[in-house]
């Protein structure tokens, strides 16, 4: 049984869950290899300033110090034993004196957090760029909680109303009537991803069950695009851990693509999902050497496969 988070508590904002989601997806492959990670703060800022998030000097410091102070408690079963785990989302963090644009944030996750990161590949499997793009603290996690259950066999989310209130984090003394929480809360964050399912990689519909006349739980249910299904069945057998290449092995997650790169993707590549090619293209790339621009070695890529689907 993967292990589900059960209460997160602390001071973190919209921008905190994704600049989280989106280190933890930039270092995936160092999970559990390297204690700390380093990333440049003018790599970070420029992935966020494509979506139009604030960039000043001092902000992801601020959000670093956030998700140090917010703790995060899971329950999981491992063989005949029920665990109940609680761990900070960061154990360290660290950057410059003065915050400079070219400076480094330097973060470590806690050892026995790492494992819950990992399973069930929920960060992997996330549209970072699509994630980012999303308006609202809810919208933000409702999408990793219904992205967590897409790859299930049966895509189906039931899930008691209090309990979602605590995924959610939403306070206790706000939104507490349903028909609140589903204006303010669930309903724009299923209306996002419903306008654009080709970023988040599947579509959602929700209903409400009710016990007399209160609504006492929620269903989501998942569909998946046919690309995304057809693509993870090609490369489902490739993602066996590979024999170590002779050359240094490449992070293919640490590779950050440009909103723009997508959009030249998507014209040379109409037929295609493209955030399936992306994760096809990554897998590829794996313990090769590193692309002197990966930007437009991801394009070619798109542009090849689409020549060879016109060819036949």
């Amino acid at each position: 049984m993967p292990a589900v988070i059960v209460n997160i508590q602390g001071p973190y904002t919209e921008r905190d869950r994704k600049l989280y989601a989106f280190l933890v997806h930039a270092v995936w492959d160092e999970l559990g290899v390297k204690r700390i990670h380093e990333l440049p703060v003018a790599r970070i800022n420029k992935v966020f300033e494509e979506h139009h998030s604030d960039t000043s000097q001092g902000w992801i410091w601020e959000s670093a110090k956030r998700l140090a102070m917010t703790s995060v408690e899971w329950a999981q079963v491992e063989g005949e034993d029920r665990l109940h785990g609680i761990a900070h989302l960061f154990s360290y963090a660290a950057t410059h004196e003065a915050a400079r644009a070219d400076g480094v944030l330097k973060f470590e996750f806690p050892a026995g957090l790492i494992p819950v990161l990992k399973e069930p590949r929920r960060f992997a499997r996330l549209r970072i760029h699509f994630l980012i793009a999303l308006s609202g603290k809810y919208a933000v996690t409702l999408y990793e909680i219904l992205e967590s259950v897409a790859n299930l066999r049966n895509p189906v989310l039931e899930i008691e109303l209090t309990k979602l209130r605590q995924w959610l984090k939403v306070p206790e003394d706000k939104l507490d009537r349903y028909v609140d929480l589903k204006r303010f809360v669930l309903e724009p964050g299923i209306r996002q991803i419903n306008m654009n399912p080709e970023g988040a990689g599947f579509s959602a519909q929700m209903e409400a069950l009710k016990s007399g006349k209160a609504v006492e739980r929620i269903r989501f249910v998942i569909q998946k695009l046919d690309t995304r299904v057809a693509l993870e069945k090609q490369i489902k057998p490739r993602l066996e851990p590979p024999v170590p290449p002779p050359v240094e092995p490449m992070s293919a997650f640490g590779i950050l693509l440009s909103t723009r790169t997508y959009e030249k993707a998507k014209q040379a590549a109409p037929d295609f999902d493209i955030y399936g090619l992306e994760a096809e293209w990554r897998d590829w790339i794996k313990g090769k050497p590193r692309p002197n621009d990966p930007d437009a070695a991801f394009v070619g890529f798109c542009r090849k496969r689409q020549r060879r689907m016109e060819v036949g």
